[in-house]
Formats: structure tokens, C-alpha cells, sequence
């Protein structure tokens, strides 16, 4: 089940149209009203109550995970466990040397801008400074939908029903299960 996310200031949502209950979170935007289904709290702001959450969103740049995934899919499309542990080194040692040799610097970048900007039309907006440039690269990417994972909850007369999978965190919360779409 993919939902498509909502950005604010303090929260990614996660929102549909369904029936309005008694309690339920809504969120108001350009005159529509819809059901706050789940979010994650940004920018060290408030759990919202009785809203269930999305998991943390992962590290862009976690390697050992990343490599550890494709090999699993690699070793059983393979079905040979003699690859498992090859393969997961093998693309460990590729990403961290592309990594390595596609490294460029601040003055590298400096330069690139510089250039790039005595090249722009005053009709193309740019920012203002390079600093301003390097900042917005740092920002961390965010997701733009959560694909939540769903379980067979049996058949009713107009189709079978689904639910997303949940889990219980260790403060009592539930958060959803599924993957983030960047």
C-alpha cells in the first residue's frame, strides 16, 4: 500500500480521505480536510497521540546494509550459500571505492558554481551565495511516499481485506512497517 507523503516544518504525514471519526487527527490544507493516518516528527517536535508512526528514516549512506540486502536477493536468485558472503563484500568494496574516487572538494564545487553562475540568465532564480548553495546540499533527502506493508486479514463479499503491518515499539507506540520511497 503506497501512501504519498506530506511535508510540514515538524512532520512527515501520511494522510487519505477516509471516513472522519470522533477523535481522529485531521490535517486542513486549501480547503480539503483529510485523516491523518501516521507521522514521524521532525526537527525534535512532539509525537502526535493516537496517531501511529513511521518508522525513523533510514541513513542515506549505510553501506553495510545496502551491500547486506543485495547480496540476500542475489544469493537466493542464485540459491548458493557459498555466495552469500563474497557478494556482500564484493559490493561493500565497489560502493566505498566509487564513493572514494567520485569524491569531489568544497573548492571543486566552488569553482563549479562560480562558473556556473557567470553563465545564468538573470530570469533563472539561483541563490545568492555559494554558501547558501552548499548548505541546501547538505539537507538530508526526503522521502516523498511510504509504501507500507500490508497482511491478509481475510475476504469479505466485495474483496479481500488488508491491513498494514505494525509493530509495537519499545515505548508502547505503533509504527507502521514498510519502506520509504525517495
Amino acid at each position: 500500500m503506497k501512501h504519498e507523503l506530506i511535508k510540514t516544518e515538524n512532520y512527515l504525514l501520511v494522510v487519505d480521505d477516509s471516513e472522519i471519526k470522533e477523535g481522529d487527527l485531521i490535517l486542513y490544507k486549501n480547503s480539503s480536510i483529510a485523516k491523518c493516518l501516521a507521522h514521524l516528527p521532525l526537527n525534535n517536535s512532539p509525537i502526535l497521540q493516537g496517531v501511529d508512526l513511521l518508522p525513523p528514516l533510514e541513513q542515506e549512506d549505510d553501506v553495510e546494509k545496502v551491500s547486506e540486502e543485495e547480496a540476500f536477493t542475489l544469493y537466493h536468485q542464485l540459491e548458493d550459500a557459498s555466495w552469500f558472503t563474497p557478494l556482500n563484500i564484493g559490493f561493500r568494496k565497489g560502493y566505498n571505492k566509487a564513493k572514494e574516487r567520485y569524491k569531489y572538494t568544497e573548492e571543486d564545487m566552488r569553482k563549479a558554481y562560480l562558473e556556473g553562475k557567470s553563465y545564468v540568465a538573470d530570469t533563472i532564480p539561483y541563490f545568492d551565495n555559494f554558501e547558501e548553495f552548499i548548505q541546501s546540499l547538505s539537507l538530508p533527502k526526503m522521502p516523498v511516499a511510504f509504501e507500507c506493508e500490508v497482511e491478509h486479514m481475510g475476504s469479505q463479499e466485495d474483496g479481500d481485506f488488508e491491513e498494514p503491518k505494525k509493530y509495537t515499539n519499545s515505548q508502547g507506540q505503533t509504527v507502521l512497517i514498510g519502506r520509504y520511497i525517495y
